[in-house]
């Protein structure tokens, strides 16, 4: 069996890209009001040029029944393209150890997603249930991109000579006995990014906040990388995905905002 972070690598390397595109598929700002057709259309014009998916499964809970008929729309859908393409579902479960074997079922078996993100405050018994699953990846919340965030993230301890999300990433480098952690590290805070690049150069980021947020796409791609040996993701999500609000032609934008993104990252990778 591969490990995640493994195969990881060896998708971005053959995608030549870092992309991944958020489906947050919000009824107040959707130009198509199906939730599943608008996602379908989003994705038939992005799928050759990223490396895969983030449904926020927030957005699908808020319709209920007839949302989560869309998650699984999706799912089946990004499932059965002539490329495979990487399918996180960002729901930042935990809970203490019972619990979380039932979210971490629920998002590895139900759902069957690639990889899904989590909260750190139950400690281990909040992240061994998902990194059990060895072929299934486990993004775990380290430094967010919300401006908030940083009123416990950053909170220092004087005993342990580390800030909160710093001891974050040391308990998801001790834990990752089986190569399939990574940490969510906001585009947004580019000097603690760094910080725990130098680190932990071997865990992947997921890295949200370059759009909407306007998180430093220099900044990320220079202090995450490692001397272009570590392993990102970056996802952008209302950036792309409300591109425009024509019903006719929002496919087609969140394309070229996508290839926009894709060449941006590159110019800078390389």
């Amino acid at each position: 069996m591969s490990n995640f972070n493994k195969t990881l690598k060896e998708k971005t390397l053959k995608q030549k890209s870092f992309l991944i595109v958020g489906l947050d598929p919000d009824l107040k700002k959707m130009p198509v009001k199906n939730i599943f057709e608008f996602n379908k259309e989003i994705i038939d014009k992005t799928y050759d040029i990223v490396v895969g998916y983030k449904p926020q499964l927030a957005f699908y809970e808020a319709q209920g029944i007839e949302g989560m008929k869309m998650l699984a729309k999706t799912i089946e859908y990004i499932k059965n393209l002539p490329e495979k393409k990487l399918i996180i579902g960002d729901c930042k479960r935990s809970d203490i150890d019972s619990t979380s074997e039932a979210y971490a079922k629920a998002m590895f078996e139900y759902w069957d997603f690639d990889a899904c993100t989590i909260v750190p405050y139950f400690g281990k018994d909040g992240i061994i249930p998902f990194s059990n699953y060895a072929d299934k990846g486990v993004f775990i919340v380290c430094k967010s991109s919300n401006m908030s965030g940083k009123e416990i993230q950053d909170v220092f301890s004087e005993k342990e000579n580390l800030s909160v999300y710093q001891k974050v990433a040391k308990i998801a480098s001790n834990l990752n006995t089986n190569n399939n952690i990574g940490l969510v590290m906001g585009a947004t805070y580019p000097e603690q990014l760094s910080i725990i690049r130098k680190e932990h150069p071997n865990l992947p980021f997921l890295i949200p906040g370059i759009g909407h947020q306007k998180g430093d796409l220099e900044k990320v791609i220079n202090y995450s990388t490692g001397k272009n040996t570590s392993t990102i993701l970056i996802n952008s999500s209302r950036g792309i995905i409300y591109a425009s609000n024509d019903k006719e032609k929002y496919g087609i934008f969140a394309r070229e905002k996508a290839l926009e993104t894709n060449k941006k990252i590159s110019d800078i990778y390389n």
